[in-house]
């Protein structure tokens, strides 16, 4: 077993009544969580996303799969609690993957409300700040999932924006570009970029060099600013997979609901949102409506920020229209501003700042249609194309294969279309479309389906369009998704189960009997129920059967 981090020795010794207290806090948190804003702190962005909300959002009781995958999370959050109180590292760890595994499938569902992805992000942050101590770099690395825009929230220069006297330096204000200044926020930010951020920065500059021949142009034509791409630097880093705790994806950070509003298509096989060409037509649109709207870019870029609502409701309270005198915008909407400002000063002028822009690469494709569905790995290797460069170029693709029954745009770098079109037809239909169709018999639930076929609830659901678990019905048939065709993250269906090391526990196996409960045969052997479940590979609401053998650990110490 791993070293237990320092815990006070107290903490270790764990009795029934630190475990009551523990319990009692654990549900006092979920309280707090469910409740509403009587009982948390609603974040700031969600503060925007809540008063912008129509009547029509969709509740959290609405939407039973939410409701299911949350409380796996809260029921693993749980016993890592208590499993961190006894210093057992592994099996914290072990409860912290299960959580992580939940919340990936939480991000995966379309059309969460404000609600849901505020209560969603509220549990994602407490479950980082309870269970960070206790993990090692990989699973650490595992939480490390947070966008520039959220790492902004938290950086000092948000907290020390000045407010009272400031200098105003103009450095641009041509006619049709984002006026750039030079005040106390602006160059706080820059402070912060050059000193606590700067080789994440240097990062993204280099994504910067590599996209911005795409991006620039895209942003003319739809007439907006081509400094606007500075706006898409600072939500994503330029990274097409970047996805944020609120549910928004891509290099724009589209909500599902805001990019099906501006043409971004997602389905099984693609996720628009994470095309950069196709984002960036959708970004440009959306901002251009803002200005529209707004008549000034920095209102405008605020709004992309916290919503329109938000900043109306501003202005209204405030009687001006100066975002710099703003006073009642969320923090995180004050400090947006004049980080895409000062993003593009330092841009303008790297190496005074002490960052380096390379030589700006010239992404070039050609285009191919593809009528079936072909794994992109295959076609790589057989047309001699790095995998990488051809799942960059084609990163809407959900599944790593072209959609079947449609004909399909693939880009491939120039120069290959030729050689692609010459391999294609060699290459094997993927069997990631595959698909079987289940009958529900009696007593079958969503769950159980779910699990018989090694597959998840959530692509289940996705895979019928279902509602609510009262939609199923005996006899009723049941699309199947292929498990190969799992969107990346570990099954919630498929449990697996956790082997102790024999130095320092006895391994048993006990045969269930008639009327034994987990509960009496944990109570039976001084451990608890979870960790049966975690040792044999049974889910939560697992039933277990007389004659059954379940393999049952015990400290030496315990005898």
């Amino acid at each position: 077993m791993r070293e237990s981090p320092n815990i006070p020795e107290p903490m270790r010794k764990t009795t029934i009544l630190t475990r009551l207290i523990t319990g009692l806090t654990g549900l006092t948190l979920f309280a707090c969580l469910s409740f509403g804003s009587d009982f948390r702190e609603t974040p700031l962005t969600q503060l925007a996303q809540n008063e912008d909300a129509s009547p029509e959002s969709s509740p959290v009781e609405n939407d039973f799969l939410f409701d299911y995958l949350m409380q796996e999370v809260k029921l693993h959050y749980t016993e890592g609690r208590l499993l961190a109180l006894e210093a057992d590292t592994d099996a914290v760890q072990y409860e912290f993957e299960y959580m992580l595994a939940s919340m990936a499938a939480i991000e995966e569902l379309d059309s969460l409300g404000p609600d849901q992805r505020g209560y969603f992000t509220s549990m994602a942050r407490l479950v980082q700040g309870d269970f960070l101590p206790y993990l090692d770099q990989e699973r650490k690395n595992m939480l490390a999932n947070l966008t520039f825009r959220e790492q902004m929230m938290q950086q000092e220069a948000s907290q020390a924006a000045q407010d009272g006297e400031d200098e105003f330096v103009v450095l641009d204000d041509r006619d049709g570009h984002i006026p750039l200044v030079l005040n106390n926020r602006v160059r706080s930010i820059i402070k912060f970029l050059q000193t606590k951020r700067h080789a994440e920065f240097q990062t993204w500059m280099n994504r910067y060099a590599k996209y911005a021949a795409v991006i620039r142009p895209i942003l003319k034509e739809n007439g907006v600013p081509e400094e606007l791409v500075y706006l898409a630097l600072i939500e994503s880093g330029l990274n097409v997979n970047a996805r944020s705790w609120a549910q928004a994806v891509g290099p724009w950070q589209f909500i599902s609901s805001t990019g099906k509003n501006y043409g971004l298509d997602r389905t099984w096989w693609v996720d628009e949102r994470r095309d950069m060409v196709k984002s960036t037509e959708a970004g440009a649109r959306y901002l251009k409506d803002l200005y529209k709207e707004f008549d000034n870019l920095y209102l405008a870029m605020a709004a992309y920020n916290s919503g329109e609502g938000r900043v109306w409701r501003a202005i209204r309270l405030e009687g001006h229209r100066d975002y710099w005198r703003l006073r009642t915008l969320p923090k995180e909407t004050r400090s947006y501003v004049p980080t895409v400002i000062a993003a593009a000063i330092i841009i303008r002028n790297p190496e005074q700042y002490g960052f380096t822009l390379p030589a700006k690469e010239m992404m070039e494709w050609e285009e191919v249609a593809v009528s079936r569905s072909i794994d992109l790995d295959r076609l790589a290797q057989a047309a001699g194309i790095s995998y990488t460069t051809l799942s960059t170029l084609n990163s809407e693709l959900r599944q790593g294969v072209t959609p079947p029954d449609m004909t399909y745009k693939l880009k491939v770098p120039f120069g290959y279309s030729g050689k692609v079109a010459a391999v294609i037809n060699n290459i094997p239909t993927s069997n990631k479309e595959a698909s079987q169709i289940h009958r529900v018999r009696t007593g079958e639930s969503l769950w159980l389906i779910a699990r018989k076929y090694n597959v998840t609830v959530t692509n289940l659901v996705r895979a019928n369009n279902l509602r609510n678990s009262n939609q199923l019905k005996v006899g009723q048939k049941i699309i199947i998704p292929a498990p190969g065709s799992a969107p990346s993250g570990r099954s919630l269906s498929t449990q697996t189960t956790q082997q102790l090391p024999v130095s320092t526990y006895n391994k048993k196996v006990y045969v269930v009997k008639r009327g034994d409960t987990l509960g009496h045969i944990a109570e039976r052997y001084r451990t608890r129920a979870s960790s049966i479940r975690r040792w044999n590979g049974l889910s939560y609401g697992d039933n277990i059967y007389p004659g059954q053998r379940l393999t049952i650990y015990q400290k030496k110490s315990d005898g």
